[in-house]
């Protein structure tokens, strides 16, 4: 009998290695998209090769109830424009129509005598671009609803959730979605009033740790690899293929936001220390082929994003750097103590005191995941700070996990019972802060997509961290040459008629 490879990661990584495939072949000269394309192809091969076995299936029933959530969550969190959809996609759709509209890679103008191209966190993007490329822009919505739905779908098959359709899975899928801090009770703790209902709830002091419904509404482009590849390295943390897992996967992550690598690294080299004795001996595991990719791809993904842009964002290290524009970076250091103490507490500290993980990986995860979500309020990165939005949510999953393990196991006490029916108390009043994005959603007036208007002209100018001067010369060697991406009459004209090639 064959050996079958576990399918649902070996789907999980196609997923998140699709947007560099289609990179490799859309944006390089052809020569290089079909040599790297291949290369990296091949590396995939070798690792799905390695995968375990296949546990058990999941039931047709459970199929279908997983597959129903991932597509109503992604409709309600605006993919698709079937209902409201945050602000933020006003960019994310400038961004979805250049790369529909325009030839690869898509160009802003020229800065300093060379052009400035398209570099931002676009893999979520770049599949069902290509794909609208081929059938039209006006199936736009539903390819790029589609394709969140797949990754909802992939991220929700990977995580610990009972197999067959019946009350378990609907409650376990239930707190996944639902899944978040307690940010209604902080607001009414730290600022004596109730929110206004319903506008979002998350940035209720200077720092956040979004809830995975917020994520999704507001960035998937971010969200979905930080899932999946959090989902993934926990599902495979004790396998021989780990080191594989880590040196193909991380380098297509960065094509949909470097800072899933940042934030997965440190759980990677958790793992990989846990199993092995010596850093030869997981380098053992692996082959020449995926090594290969992993540096070629790493190579040219990290200069294309690295590229200069308009402006510069800086890292500020210390709890006071840490603030958002309003002006609390004046605050006395006794209510910004205060602060940060009620963040932690209604965040995740009062959900982490009532779990009791077992084993000593478990309790590993919990400790580490502890440590770091105390420690990431204390730097900045990003206009909006990127930096704690992104890399804490590797942590948010792992809270996740283990507290759908904490309730899988047997209610065999008293005790454990109310500590249990504690724990369900903390989620529901966590998931005040899902509630009100998806009333938002059902509330507020649907938001059509707004394909009409480029990066550059919605902000006025290419936005510094969407755009990067091409100006390393192998780059311009390896990319095709940078198309103006339409505007305008021409802009109008494509959005009714055929789409560049």
């Amino acid at each position: 009998m064959s050996r079958s490879p576990d399918r649902i990661s070996v789907a999980a990584i196609g997923y998140l290695a699709a947007p560099v495939l289609v990179f490799f072949l859309g944006w390089l000269q052809p020569l290089a998209g079909f040599l790297l394309t291949g290369l990296l192809a091949y590396a995939l091969y070798g690792l799905c090769l390695r995968l375990p076995e296949s546990p058990a299936k999941h039931s047709i029933g459970a199929l279908t109830w997983l597959l129903l959530i991932a597509l109503a969550w992604s409709a309600f969190g605006g993919t698709g424009h079937l209902f409201y959809a945050n602000l933020d996609w006003r960019t994310r759709d400038a961004v979805y129509a250049d790369l529909i509209l325009g030839a690869w890679p898509p160009a802003y103008g020229r800065d300093a005598g060379v052009a400035l191209i398209m570099r931002t966190a676009m893999g979520f993007f770049l599949p069902p671009a290509a794909a609208a490329k081929l059938v039209g822009i006006e199936f736009a919505p539903a390819l790029l609803l589609g394709w969140c739905s797949l990754g909802v779908f992939l991220f929700l098959l990977l995580l610990p959730l009972p197999k067959k359709l019946g009350v378990r899975l609907i409650l376990g899928s239930l707190a996944v979605v639902f899944f978040s801090g307690m940010d209604y009770p902080g607001i009414m703790a730290a600022h004596g009033q109730t929110p206004i209902f319903p506008l979002p709830l998350e940035w209720w002091l200077p720092w956040t740790y979004t809830s995975l419904a917020a994520q999704l509404f507001w960035a998937p482009n971010h969200a979905l690899p930080l899932w999946i590849g959090t989902a993934l390295l926990l599902r495979h943390k004790d396998a021989s293929g780990l080191p594989a897992i880590a040196l193909v996967a991380l380098p297509v992550l960065l094509l949909w936001t470097p800072f899933a690598v940042i934030g997965l690294v440190p759980w990677f080299g958790w793992a990989l220390w846990r199993n092995f004795d010596s850093p030869w001996a997981a380098i053992r595991t692996t082959d020449k082929s995926q090594w290969l990719a992993a540096v070629l791809t790493t190579a040219l993904l990290a200069a294309v994003l690295s590229r200069p842009g308009y402006g510069s964002i800086n890292l500020q290290l210390g709890a006071a750097a840490n603030l958002n524009s309003t002006g609390v970076a004046s605050w006395p250091l006794s209510d910004l103590v205060m602060a940060y103490i009620q963040f932690a507490a209604f965040e995740f500290g009062l959900l982490a005191l009532l779990l009791r993980p077992a084993g000593p990986a478990a309790r590993q995860l919990l400790a580490g995941t502890l440590g770091l979500l105390l420690i990431l309020p204390l730097m900045r990165f990003g206009p909006s700070n990127d930096w704690m939005l992104r890399v804490s949510t590797p942590c948010l999953v792992i809270l996740l996990i283990l507290v759908l393990a904490e309730f899988d196991r047997p209610w065999e006490s008293i005790r454990r019972s109310l500590r249990l029916a504690s724990l369900a108390g903390v989620l529901l009043l966590g998931a005040i802060t899902p509630f009100f994005e998806f009333a938002r959603a059902l509330v507020w007036q649907r938001t059509p997509p707004n394909y009409g208007q480029s990066l550059a002209v919605l902000q006025g100018r290419p936005a510094p961290h969407y755009v990067g001067r091409l100006d390393l010369p192998v780059l311009q060697a390896l990319l095709k040459p940078p198309s103006p991406v339409p505007e305008g009459a021409l802009r109008q004209s494509l959005l009714r008629g055929p789409m560049p090639r």
